[in-house]
């Protein structure tokens, strides 16, 4: 009997005839199907423009890079269709203009694949643009000149391309370079640098010489670092509460080093950089530059637990990181890595941006009146400089530009013929700045107090543990001693543990928390901290039975909340 195989039919009268081969041959045409060779369209057009155009010598370069058409576009060049001589692969599409700005609509073409007569100068090529991808292949044919073969180069075509590539990127451009997962130029950076400027930053002005003298000091000190067998790397931390110049002081800095370098020394700026292979691709960059300012914005958010022992590496590593000047800024020095805060090889100094005391918040005021100078319709005399002052006690910087810029956008808006704007008494009333600046300046710190930072820990992985120092004890409360006020019992409390709550510390064993603030309660193993205005408070509170880290969603507790849960014992 024959083994199955494949039928081959045949027709003789009534009858068909089956013959059954010996052997299944699927994998032959599973293997003739798979097997094919790779393709290149590349490889595969570079051929095709070689037989057609045997006699030129070829040229290839992506437009990227040398931007042909745009160089002819800017009237450097001249660049015509060729539709005669080939075909183009072209789509079409509509651009919607803009009414407002008395833009038209109008269509837009896209090309593929087309052929253009190049001129330049004197000079005469052909140029192929074909899309790959997400890159335009430029394919520039051209005589040989003299001496030279259809595989050699070409010096007229390596001459325009150079040109062309001068052109495209200017030694003097202007840019900072921005990491932000991978590295780009920004001139929109840049053109906020150059608007920046120490005489705009309300700070101690021997803490501005000092910044500014550090730095130029290190980058004009490599020969004497060399000389005296030290690492050529230093690194400054801005720290302080937010809104107090330490963005605006970089600023700074980078624009006083173009002043006196010019971009002899790049500025390199680090938005985020949360992966290992991030850091890696800022410190390649940066030692590629170098000599050069290197600045980490919010390096808490930079180095963070999967990635600090790679950035010390980066730091402290075998690698030459000299002529890296170092700025890093942060809102939360105590919850920086202590590697970083505490160890002068990586970060030798601390800079405070504190908020501002009454000194320097009337110069603040005295800044916003020199800008208001050239206003007449806004009176600002000098005696509301220390009033203003005083009442924005604990705002900072960006806090007190808020209430002058609502100030004045409300002053814009409610402007009238009749508006009392009139000044010249000793109330200070009479001013209609005085007036609007008191309202914003009462609804920013309703606003302060509404977003002041909570004492109670809000969820586990808030835990510092770089600072065992600030700690509180967490446990189970308990109703005992005398009645309070409200006709409740004291609370107290039972440790069960030590929690970390950065720079918190308000646990303490058998601690009365009514006797110590009368506006904590708890619920569960929480403290919180009941709000002055607000008699609603939401506490995350965890079941019995369940583990520290399981939480339910936080729920409302009215006035009697921590006794109506709890009860009377």
């Amino acid at each position: 009997m024959r083994a199955p195989g494949l039928l081959s039919l045949t027709h003789e009268g009534d009858y068909t005839v089956v013959e059954a081969k010996d052997q299944h041959n699927v994998y032959k045409d599973y293997e003739d199907v798979n097997s094919g060779r790779a393709y290149d369209e590349d490889l595969a057009i570079r051929k095709a423009l070689r037989e057609h155009y045997s006699e030129l010598n070829l040229t290839v370069t992506v437009a990227a890079n040398v931007p042909l058409l745009a160089f002819a576009a800017n009237g450097h060049a001249s660049a015509k269709l060729d539709i005669e001589d080939e075909c183009i692969r072209r789509f079409r599409s509509y651009v919607p203009g803009d009414k407002r700005r008395g833009v038209p609509d109008r269509l837009g073409e896209g090309r593929t694949f087309a052929k253009y007569n190049f001129r330049w100068g004197n000079e005469y090529f052909i140029l192929y643009t074909v899309a790959m991808g997400y890159s335009t292949y430029q394919y520039i044919l051209k005589e040989p000149g003299k001496g030279e073969t259809v595989l050699s180069t070409n010096s007229t075509t390596d001459e325009l391309v150079s040109t062309i590539g001068k052109w495209a990127f200017p030694d003097d451009d202007k840019y900072i370079y921005v990491y932000d997962g991978y590295w780009a130029k920004s001139k929109a950076l840049y053109n906020e640098i150059e608007k920046a400027s120490w005489k705009d930053v309300i700070l101690i002005e021997g803490m501005k010489k000092t910044l500014t003298e550090l730095m130029h000091k290190f980058f004009d000190s490599g020969d004497v670092y060399k000389d005296l067998g030290v690492p050529w790397k230093r690194g400054v931390i801005f720290h302080g509460p937010a809104g107090n110049g330490k963005t605006i002081s970089i600023k700074a800095l980078m624009h006083s080093l173009f002043q006196r370098q010019g971009f002899a020394i790049p500025s390199l700026y680090v938005k985020s950089a949360s992966s290992t292979y991030s850091i890696r691709n800022v410190f390649t960059m940066a030692r590629a530059m170098s000599p050069c300012l290197l600045i980490f914005e919010d390096i808490d958010t930079i180095v963070i637990p999967r990635t600090r022992s790679y950035f010390f590496n980066e730091v402290d590593g075998l690698e030459n990181n000299d002529g890296l000047f170092m700025v890093a800024s942060t809102n939360h020095l105590d919850q920086l890595d202590p590697g970083l805060s505490s160890r002068p090889s990586r970060f030798d100094r601390k800079y405070l941006f504190p908020l501002p005391d009454l000194d320097e918040r009337i110069l603040y005021c005295e800044y916003w009146r020199k800008k208001l100078a050239d206003k007449p319709a806004i009176k600002f005399p000098q005696k509301l400089c220390p009033a203003i002052a005083g009442i924005t006690d604990d705002f900072s910087f960006a806090y007190l530009k808020e209430a002058f810029v609502a100030t004045l956008l409300v002053i814009a808006g409610n402007r009238s013929e009749d508006a009392d704007t009139t000044g010249g008494g000793d109330d200070l009333d009479e001013y209609e700045l005085w007036r609007e600046i008191k309202n914003q300046v009462r609804l920013l710190r309703d606003e302060m107090q509404a977003n002041a930072e909570p004492k109670c820990l809000r969820h586990p992985y808030h835990v510092q543990e770089q600072h065992p120092e600030n700690s509180m004890v967490y446990g189970r409360p308990r109703w005992t001693g005398p009645s309070n006020e409200e006709g409740g019992k004291s609370l107290s409390f039972e440790p069960a543990a030590q929690m970390h709550l950065g720079d918190s510390n308000i646990g303490a064993s058998s601690a009365s928390w009514a006797e110590r603030d009368p506006t904590i309660a708890t619920a569960g193993d929480i403290p919180c901290v009941r709000p002055f205005e607000a008699r609603t408070t939401a506490f995350p509170i965890r079941p019995a039975g369940h583990d520290w880290m399981s939480f339910m969603p936080p729920i409302s507790i009215q006035n009697q909340e921590a006794r109506q849960l709890h009860g009377a014992q």
